[in-house]
C-alpha cells in the first residue's frame, strides 16, 4: 500500500486541511495525553484522553505541515507528501528581496543570519538566548520589510506595558526609518504608523476594537513561548489574515502541545541558538551558579507525613519558607556582601514585602527597592535607569514581572528566592544578568535550594537545566544552627 498525505488549505477558516491513507496515524502521532481525563472520570464525567492537534476531519494549524514532515524524516517513515499550491503558498511567504539594512547598531553574524532566513521562508520562529539581540533583529527584520514596501502595516505584540516602551525607546535607539506607535490602554491607536506595538492585554480585552489587525501585513510575536495551546491570544491571532508572521522567544516550551500551537500559528523553527553558544562565543557575559542547600532544624511536623492533598502540603511549605527567619537573614546576609547590583526574585508579594523589612535593616550601605505588580511602569522604568548608572542597588522584584524580556546591562547577582522548577522562567530569568557592561565578568546566580520535600525536588530539576545549558555551579550547604 502506498502510503500519502495530501495537504490543501481553507481559505474561508483560515486553516490547513489534510488527508490521505496515512492520516489516522499521523493525528494519533500529534497528539498528547489528557492530563483533565483523569480527574473527570473521578467525578463520573467522560472527557477524550487524548488531545489532538488534527482534527477528526483533518483541519489543522497549517504550518504544523514542518512538524510532520520532520517527524516522517527522523523516523524513516516513507510517505508521499501532496501539498497543493494555495497550501505552499500559505506556509512559504517568502519576501522577493533579502536586502538586509544596517541600523545604528550593527548585526552580529547570527542576527544577519537570522533576517535572512526570516526573509527567505516569510515566515518562522526565532529560538535566541536571552540577552542574544533579539530586538535588534526584529528591528532590521521589519526595516528590511520596510524597505521593499513604504505603505506596509505591522504589529509587534508583546507580554506587557514594560516590554512596550522597552521596545518602543530601543527602536528610537537602532534610528530605524519605518514609523511606529505604542498602543496600550496608556497610549491611543495610531493606525497610521507602519508599525503597532502592543500588549496582548489591550489586544484581549473585550473593550478593545481590533478589527484592524485582519489587515495588516506583519505579524511580530515577542516572548512566543508565552502564545500556549489555550491562552486567550490564541483567539486574536485567528482574527490576522497574513502569512507574513514571526516569534521569538529564548526558549520554547517543554510541552509539546505548546510547541506545536507555535510552530503551527507561526511558522517553523528557523534559526535557534542558546545562551551555552553566545557564552562561549563571548556575545555575552559569562555565568555561574551557587546553589546554597539550607537545611531546617524547625520544619513543621506535617512535611514529614504523606499529605492526602499535594496542593496543600506545597502552600504549608510555601508560607512556612516565605516567613522563615533563617532562610531571611541568610539571604540578607548574602545580599550584604554583594559588591555591586543584585536583582532578588520572588514569586509572592508577601514574601517580597518581608525581605524588603529584612534588606533595609541589615543592608544599610544598599538602596532597596521592590517591584510588584501596582508599581507604575514609569517607576519600573526609573528604577531600571537607575541601576544602569549606579552600584550597590538591590532590586527585589516578582518573577512573573522580571524574568522576562526586561533589558538590564549592569547587574551582577541574581537571587532565585521563590524556588521553583519552571524551565523558561529560570533560563529567561538567567538572562536578565547576562548582558555585557564594562564593569562585569560575569553573573552570579544565588540558588536557594530549601532541603525540604518539594524544595529538594525543584532544587534537582534546576541543576538538570544548569547542566543542561553547561553552567558551572558549586553547591554549600548552610545549617539553621550555623550563621550564615
Amino acid at each position: 500500500m502506498n502510503l500519502n498525505l495530501k495537504f490543501d488549505y481553507d481559505e474561508k477558516r483560515r486553516v490547513g486541511l489534510i488527508s490521505g491513507t496515512y492520516f489516522d496515524q499521523i493525528r494519533n502521532i500529534f497528539s498528547v495525553e489528557n492530563d483533565a481525563a483523569k480527574f473527570a472520570r473521578h467525578y463520573g464525567r467522560f472527557i477524550q484522553k487524548r488531545k489532538y492537534m488534527i482534527t477528526p476531519t483533518g483541519r489543522f494549524e497549517p504550518c504544523l505541515f514542518f512538524e510532520i514532515r520532520k517527524y516522517l524524516k527522523e523516523n524513516k517513515i516513507d510517505v508521499k507528501l501532496h501539498q497543493s499550491e494555495s497550501f505552499k503558498r500559505v506556509i512559504l511567504p517568502s519576501y522577493p528581496d533579502k536586502t538586509i539594512p544596517e541600523l545604528s547598531l550593527p548585526l552580529r553574524d547570527y542576527q544577519h543570519s537570522v533576517v535572512n532566513t526570516c526573509l527567505g521562508v516569510g515566515r518562522g520562529v526565532t529560538v535566541l538566548a536571552t540577552a542574544g539581540g533579539k530586538t535588534l533583529t526584529i528591528a532590521t527584520l521589519v526595516q528590511s520589510i520596510y524597505n521593499m514596501d513604504k505603505d506596509f502595516k505591522g504589529l509587534i505584540i508583546v507580554p506587557d506595558l514594560m516590554l512596550v516602551n522597552q521596545t518602543f525607546g530601543d527602536f528610537m535607539d537602532y534610528k530605524v526609518s519605518f514609523s511606529y506607535s505604542k498602543w496600550t490602554g496608556n497610549n491611543k491607536l495610531d493606525l497610521g504608523s507602519n508599525v503597532i506595538i502592543a500588549n496582548t492585554g489591550i489586544l484581549q480585552s473585550s473593550k478593545t476594537d481590533i478589527s484592524w489587525i485582519d489587515h495588516i501585513d506583519l505579524l511580530v510575536v515577542d516572548e512566543v513561548h508565552k502564545l500556549r495551546k489555550g491562552n486567550k491570544i490564541n483567539k486574536v491571532l485567528k482574527n490576522i489574515r497574513t502569512n507574513n508572521r514571526f516569534g521569538f522567544t529564548g526558549t520554547m516550551p517543554e510541552s509539546m502541545e505548546d510547541q506545536w500551537n507555535i510552530v503551527g500559528k507561526i511558522g517553523p523553527v528557523l534559526y535557534e541558538k542558546n545562551s551555552y553558544q553566545l557564552r562561549s562565543e563571548k556575545y555575552i557575559a559569562n555565568a555561574e551558579a551557587l546553589i546554597l542547600k539550607l537545611e531546617y532544624n524547625s520544619a513543621p511536623r506535617h512535611f514529614l507525613r504523606r499529605a492526602t492533598d499535594p496542593g496543600e502540603r506545597y502552600r504549608k511549605e510555601s508560607e512556612f519558607l516565605r516567613s522563615n527567619e533563617f532562610r531571611n537573614n541568610t539571604i540578607s546576609s548574602l545580599v550584604g556582601k554583594f559588591t555591586n547590583n543584585g536583582l532578588i526574585l520572588v514569586d509572592y508579594i508577601e514574601h517580597g514585602e518581608i525581605l524588603e523589612k529584612h534588606l533595609k535593616q541589615n543592608c544599610k550601605d544598599k538602596d532597596i527597592y521592590f517591584i510588584r505588580g501596582d508599581v507604575e511602569v514609569e517607576e519600573r522604568d526609573k528604577i531600571k535607569k537607575l541601576i544602569e548608572k549606579r552600584t550597590n542597588i538591590i532590586c527585589v522584584a516578582i518573577s512573573k514581572i522580571f524574568s522576562t524580556g526586561i533589558s538590564i546591562n549592569n547587574l551582577h547577582y541574581i537571587v532565585f528566592a521563590g524556588g521553583g522548577k519552571a524551565k523558561i522562567k529560570i533560563l529567561q530569568s538567567i538572562g536578565r544578568g547576562l548582558r555585557k557592561h564594562k564593569d562585569k565578568k560575569k553573573v552570579v546566580i544565588v540558588d536557594i535550594a530549601d532541603q525540604l520535600y518539594y524544595g529538594k525536588k525543584h532544587m534537582n530539576k534546576r541543576l538538570s537545566i544548569y547542566k543542561e545549558e553547561n553552567l558551572n555551579y558549586g553547591i554549600k550547604t548552610i545549617n539553621e544552627t550555623q550563621k550564615s
